[in-house]
């Protein structure tokens, strides 16, 4: 066992109130907090902290809380652990408090079961602003944009695609979630700590400086009738030759705006099957937008590519 370590044999010991009901609304009202859940879920969370320590760019920032894990669960993280919060001692008191209790007081504590051992808490950052994301992507990085993509569901799916493609950040406008929402954390396997994000307060303002600043191309991925398919939108001239790609992704129900599209160089639609003998002509097939943003991040990795050896 870390020396450091606050052994918590009750759930209403007041040193770890913060985790009691870990209710976002709560931690993020109260505190300006957020939970992360599950081993391997803190694990990536704490990782993203040690190399960001180790002087790894990031945005935004975000800083460790506090812990709140089960023996066996300190054990499996213990690597981590020593290198983030620094070898054990026995003559100080940790600056960022670990504590231990069994899973029985941490289900109560929690109120819940799926922590499965591991809870962290982490400030939430006081800047997100789009600058600050571009500021740390590198010059051949793209962007997915969300529009009112409100599903927490949704938002996490986006932040996983977007973490195992890599190259790309996501910029989140039009009352998008949370990133640093408990669910959004978990369905994104911890990918919120490692993908550049950003929210804005001004989508069109921040569409215009993307092009005019930044080199950005934009695409509205929307079913229209003018939209190009998937397939040939990357050879655009306006977006082949563009050095970065903005992709926005629509609301669930309503889409993308037409103030955001009239600002796109173009729009494109991933082509679908026509309805069959159990479907209503006028039931048109669809496909999830989290499912969409993995299908234009794949074709965004391949266009990446592509630019890097145009514009080397």
């Amino acid at each position: 066992m870390r020396a450091d370590a606050i052994c918590i044999a009750d759930e209403t010991d007041p040193r770890i109130i913060s985790f009691r009901g870990v209710r976002d609304a709560d931690l993020r009202g109260r505190d300006e907090l957020f939970c992360v859940e599950s081993p391997r879920v803190v694990r990536r969370f704490l990782y993203a902290l040690l190399a960001h320590k180790r002087a790894a760019s990031t945005a935004p920032t975000v800083a460790l809380h506090s812990l709140l894990l089960t023996p066996a669960a300190a054990e499996s993280l213990d690597d981590v652990l020593r290198e983030l919060l620094g070898e054990d001692s026995k003559n100080a008191q940790p600056k960022i408090p670990l504590y231990l209790a069994d899973e029985t007081c941490m289900t109560r504590l929690a109120g819940y079961k799926m922590h499965k051992g591991a809870l962290a808490l982490g400030f939430r950052p006081s800047e997100t602003t789009t600058e600050a994301m571009l500021a740390v992507l590198a010059k051949s990085e793209n962007l997915l944009i969300t529009s009112g993509v409100v599903l927490t569901d949704n938002i996490g799916a986006i932040f996983r695609a977007a973490g195992s493609f890599g190259g790309v950040g996501v910029l989140l406008a039009g009352g998008s979630s949370d990133p640093l929402h408990r669910k959004v954390i978990r369905v994104s396997s911890g990918r919120v700590f490692t993908v550049p994000w950003a929210e804005s307060n001004d989508i069109l303002g921040d569409l215009a400086r993307l092009r005019s600043d930044h080199g950005f191309a934009l695409i509205a991925a929307e079913d229209t009738t003018d939209a190009v398919p998937i397939d040939e939108v990357f050879q655009l001239p306006a977006i082949k030759n563009a050095r970065r790609i903005a992709v926005i992704l629509g609301s669930e129900g309503a889409g993308i705006s037409a103030e955001i599209r009239a600002m796109c160089d173009a729009t494109s639609v991933i082509p679908m099957a026509n309805p069959n003998a159990l479907m209503e002509s006028s039931d048109r097939p669809s496909l999830n937008v989290s499912v969409a943003s993995a299908l234009f991040l794949h074709r965004l990795s391949s266009a990446r590519s592509h630019a890097s050896a145009t514009h080397s």
